[in-house]
């Protein structure tokens, strides 16, 4: 039942949407579960990520570049792979799954039981986020309680490190739910998005600081491209993982600032301005996105390929 009981229009509106949402999450729940082969798959692959990352950090050891850690780097690697393992999956299938309805031959008739594209991508979001934190406890939990960054585990060790940490992860769960709307939409006209759904994944990861410091940016010779970085919630998000659960820093400012050469005296955003700062970048992905998988549903009923080419 809706929690929406107004007779407006918009109320009616946001009542169909929420309706819709929740028997679109509880529907990709089901078809998961029938899968469960591929829930081992998802598992097993993450695991082998978490190893791979792990070898090939100690094979490096303790950087001694201008923007390296001041810890190894298979702790550097292994919270990359940690946190993105709350992201990538969920990104790749809401990314995949108008593309799948299609394939299934069930596209039509959703959209002609007016269920819209837009909801269709909320409720696998969701559903597979579910999935993947799941996932990500069962694998993460255990690796950061045996790893050890000096004498400490990667465990929050706080109440704060903790409670700062949820609201940045709830936001880099709402910016990548945003990226795949963006990116789902395109299989309205072009099925075959493959390449270009893992490029987007790449592009982010690279600018989210996965494989290297967000600070290493500077390196091009501005200061101020870090500090732009971390404006989005998943770069952000990651920053703040390493900080707070391998350095157990909360005072750490965004981006750090010891690192950077050129910026003066200005010494990093502080947590509630990048708070702030995120929820205003969810807000105004949110909104695009929202627009943008109406026009190109749009688009896709003009051209009659919202079902196929």
């Amino acid at each position: 039942m809706s929690i929406f009981k107004g007779d407006t229009k918009a109320e009616k509106t946001l009542s169909s949407m929420f309706d819709v949402t929740i028997a679109g999450v509880k529907r990709s729940l089901i078809t998961d579960w029938q899968y469960k082969s591929d829930i081992v798959i998802q598992l097993i692959w993450t695991i082998t990520n978490l190893v791979a990352y792990g070898f090939l950090g100690l094979s490096v050891g303790q950087g001694t570049g201008d923007f390296a850690p001041n810890y190894s780097f298979s702790l550097f690697l292994l919270s990359s792979s940690a946190f993105w393992t709350m992201f990538t999956g969920n990104y790749e299938e809401t990314s995949f799954c108008l593309r799948e309805e299609c394939a299934r031959g069930t596209m039509g008739y959703l959209i002609t039981n007016n269920v819209n594209t837009f909801s269709i991508m909320v409720g696998r979001y969701i559903s597979s986020s579910m999935k993947f934190f799941v996932i990500f406890l069962v694998t993460t939990i255990p690796t950061f309680a045996l790893v050890k960054n000096g004498d400490v585990n990667l465990l929050p060790h706080t109440a704060s490190e903790f409670f700062m940490l949820v609201p940045l992860i709830l936001l880099s769960y709402i910016f990548m739910m945003c990226i795949s709307f963006f990116m789902g939409s395109i299989t309205l006209l072009v099925k075959q998005t493959t390449t270009i759904v893992r490029i987007m994944l790449y592009l982010v990861r690279i600018a989210g600081g996965y494989f290297f410091m967000v600070e290493t940016f500077s390196g091009m010779g501005a200061w101020w491209i870090p500090v732009f970085l971390i404006s989005s919630p998943v770069v952000s998000g990651q920053f703040a993982f390493r900080k707070y659960l391998i350095e157990h820093n909360t005072a750490a400012r965004f981006p750090d600032m010891s690192l950077i050469d050129g910026g003066g005296s200005f010494a990093g955003l502080s947590y509630g301005i990048v708070i702030l700062i995120n929820v205003a970048v969810c807000v105004v992905f949110l909104i695009g996105s929202y627009y943008f998988v109406k026009w190109m549903t749009k688009i896709a009923r003009k051209r009659g390929t919202i079902e196929f080419y």
